[in-house]
C-alpha cells in the first residue's frame, strides 16, 4: 500500500467513526496534534473524538502532495448535526512508517466549523 492510501485509508475510518478501522491503520505510538487538541495515542484520539464522531459524517479528498512516506492532503469534512449541516475543507500533513499511519497534524478553520454546527 502506497503513503497516500494508507493515509486516506485512515482518514476514512476517522471521519467516519470507524474506531476499530482506526486502530489498524495507526502505530501503536501513533500522535496527532490539532488547532485545540493532541492525542498521543490511539486510545486518547478516540477519546477525545468522541463528540466529533457524533456530527462527522465523511470525507472527501481534494488534492494531495506525497514525498516518501510522508502525505499532506487537502480534504473536506462532512458536518451533520441538529443545528446545521455543511463541509467544512481541512488540511494536514501524515507521516507513514510501514503500511500505517505514525503521526498526524491537522488545520481547519474553526470558525467555519463553529458556523456550521452552531446553524449559523
Amino acid at each position: 500500500m502506497n503513503t497516500q492510501a494508507v493515509v486516506e485509508r485512515f482518514l476514512t475510518a476517522f471521519y467516519t467513526g470507524q474506531r476499530d478501522e482506526i486502530r489498524k491503520s495507526v502505530l501503536p505510538d501513533f500522535t496527532m496534534e490539532g488547532p485545540f487538541a493532541a492525542a498521543h495515542n490511539v486510545d486518547e484520539l478516540i477519546e477525545l473524538s468522541e463528540p466529533l464522531f457524533q456530527v462527522v459524517r465523511g470525507v472527501r479528498f481534494r488534492q494531495w502532495v506525497v514525498e516518501g512516506d510522508n502525505a499532506a492532503p487537502l480534504y473536506d469534512i462532512r458536518f451533520e448535526s441538529p443545528a446545521g449541516n455543511g463541509w467544512m475543507t481541512m488540511g494536514g500533513w501524515f507521516s507513514v512508517a510501514g503500511e500505517r499511519v505514525a503521526s498526524g497534524h491537522v488545520l481547519y478553520d474553526s470558525a467555519t466549523q463553529h458556523r456550521i454546527l452552531s446553524g449559523r
